[in-house]
C-alpha cells in the first residue's frame, strides 16, 4: 500500500521495494479513550464487527477478531495489540489503520481486489461479499499477478497509480478448493476463510503501477462489460472509497477520485455469480484490456 514498512515483528505479507516509511509495533495496555466516529456491525455471511475513536494522537480502531490498533496517520505509524500479531491481526492492519494513512497521504483507499494485466493495474471494485477476491484469485490463477484482494490505494496523479498490497487472497474452503493458485500455501483462518499466501519469490515490489481500468462488479445473467459515464463511474466510486464522517475530508477524496476517472477507463462488469462463469469473465477482460 505505498509505504515501507519499519518493524520488528515478522510480518507475512510482504513485498520488496521503498515506499513512505510506516513504524509498526505493539501496544498493550487499557482499552483506549476517546470519541466514537465510526462503527461496522455484523452483517448476514459476515460476522466482522468494530469500531473507530478519534484521540488526541490520532485513531484506535478494534477489530472483533483482531483487537486493538492506535493509528497516528501523520506519523505515520500503527501500533498492533499483541506481542506478535497473527496473520488475521496483520491483514486488519491494511484495512482500516492503513487507509487512515494513505488518506492522509493524499491518495484514496479503494474497496477493490486487483491483479497486473500486461504491466497495467485493473481493479475489481465492489461492497463486501460480492466476489472481489474471488476474482483476483482467479486471474492470478491464470498467471497474472495479485496486486491486492480487498482494499488498494490508489492516486489521482497523472498517470494514476495503484500500489500493490499483502500478498494474500482469502477465499472461501469451497472456493480455495475450485481455484489453485502457483506459488500460494493455502492457511486455514480462525473465520474459516483459507489464506493463500504466495510465496516471496512470486510477489513482486510494491512499486505502484499504471491504473488501467476499474471494474465495477456487478450480477447478471452473462457476461457483459460496458464504460461508465465519468458522472456516474466518481459517484459509484465514492461510495466504495474509505471515507470518514470529515467533510473536507469527503470533499478531497471526491476530489481526488474525479481527478482519476477524468484519465482511467471505468466498466460495468455484468456476470453470473459463479466460478463456472470465471474463465468466461477473464476472457472478456483480457480482451476488452489488450484492445
Amino acid at each position: 500500500m505505498g509505504f515501507s514498512i519499519r518493524s520488528p515483528h515478522h510480518l507475512r505479507t510482504l513485498r520488496t521495494g521503498g515506499g513512505f516509511p510506516l513504524a509498526v509495533d505493539a501496544w498493550s495496555g487499557a482499552a483506549p479513550d476517546g470519541e466514537e466516529v465510526v462503527r461496522w456491525r455484523p452483517r448476514p455471511g459476515n460476522p466482522f464487527h468494530g469500531r473507530l475513536l478519534k484521540t488526541e494522537s490520532g485513531y484506535a480502531f478494534w477489530a472483533s477478531d483482531a483487537g486493538w490498533y492506535i493509528v497516528n496517520p501523520t506519523a505515520p505509524s500503527i501500533a498492533v495489540e499483541g506481542r506478535e500479531p497473527s496473520l488475521l491481526a496483520e491483514l486488519r492492519m491494511f484495512g482500516v489503520p492503513a487507509s487512515l494513512c494513505a488518506t492522509e497521504a493524499g491518495d484514496i483507499a479503494l474497496h477493490a481486489s486487483g491483479v497486473e494485466i500486461g504491466g497495467k493495474a485493473v481493479l475489481f471494485a465492489a461492497p463486501s461479499m460480492y466476489g472481489k477476491t474471488t476474482t483476483a484469485a482467479a486471474f492470478t490463477a491464470r498467471g497474472h499477478r495479485l496486486l491486492a484482494e480487498d482494499t488498494i490505494r490508489c492516486t489521482g496523479t497523472s498517470p494514476a497509480l495503484a500500489y500493490p498490497g499483502p500478498s494474500v487472497a482469502r477465499l472461501r474452503a469451497d472456493v480455495a478448493s475450485s481455484i489453485s493458485i502457483p506459488h500460494a500455501v493455502g492457511l486455514p483462518m480462525p473465520n474459516g476463510r483459507v489464506c493463500m499466501v504466495l510465496d516471496r519469490d512470486h510477489r513482486g515490489d510494491g512499486v505502484p503501477v499504471p491504473l488501467r481500468a476499474i471494474c465495477l462488479l456487478r450480477s447478471g445473467e452473462d457476461v457483459s462489460i460496458r464504460q461508465v459515464p465519468r458522472q456516474t463511474a466518481a459517484r459509484d466510486l465514492y461510495a466504495l472509497s474509505f471515507l470518514m464522517p470529515i467533510p473536507d475530508q469527503r470533499a478531497a477524496v471526491f476530489s481526488r477520485i474525479v481527478d482519476i476517472v477524468s484519465q482511467v477507463e471505468v466498466l460495468d462488469l455484468h456476470r453470473p455469480l459463479r466460478l463456472d462463469a470465471m474463465g468466461d469473465v477473464m476472457d472478456a477482460v483480457e480482451g476488452h484490456i489488450s484492445r
